[in-house]
């Protein structure tokens, strides 16, 4: 049973990726814009895997144990979900100008993270404690988020 998730998903994975593709080949989508895109969220989505080792490692230094499968697990998420994310974020960035709902939509991104993140340790080490320790990347997130707010509207032209 576990292999009909692992091998489903990565069929609907494909075939998503092939149909999308196509889709986009035939509006015109696939030119140096989208490349240059997704080659630099696939570059930027690697930090967030590194970060990821390092969390994982931290966690087995510090007495908690992961197996093999769950670890694989967490590691194959944060690449594909940070990909996919900084691929939407650079592509907002270069087709809009609003860069408020830009830091907006950022900082939930992280925020859900953090959240998913240390939900995932949580049920993986039945220890609770974890959610915890995304308090202060939250607080954080959401104090950097108001100011970036506050200075980019004090910083529009009164009209």
């Amino acid at each position: 049973m576990v292999y009909v998730g692992i091998y489903g998903g990565l069929i609907f994975g494909l075939l998503g990726w092939y149909f999308g593709r196509r889709a986009a080949r035939k509006n015109r989508g696939l030119d140096e814009m989208h490349d240059y895109i997704w080659n630099k969220a696939r570059s930027a989505s690697w930090y967030a895997v590194i970060t990821a080792i390092y969390l994982l490692m931290t966690l087995h230094v510090s007495g908690i144990t992961i197996n093999l499968m769950p670890a694989l697990s967490i590691l194959l998420f944060v690449q594909l979900s940070s990909w996919a994310i900084t691929g939407a974020v650079y592509a907002s960035k270069l087709t809009t100008n609003s860069t408020v709902n830009q830091s907006f939509v950022l900082s939930t991104i992280i925020a859900a993270f953090f959240i998913v993140f240390f939900i995932i340790v949580s049920l993986l080490t039945d220890n609770w404690k974890f959610l915890l320790a995304a308090i202060p990347p939250i607080v954080m997130n959401i104090v950097i988020t108001a100011t970036q707010m506050h200075r980019a509207k004090n910083a529009e032209p009164k009209t």
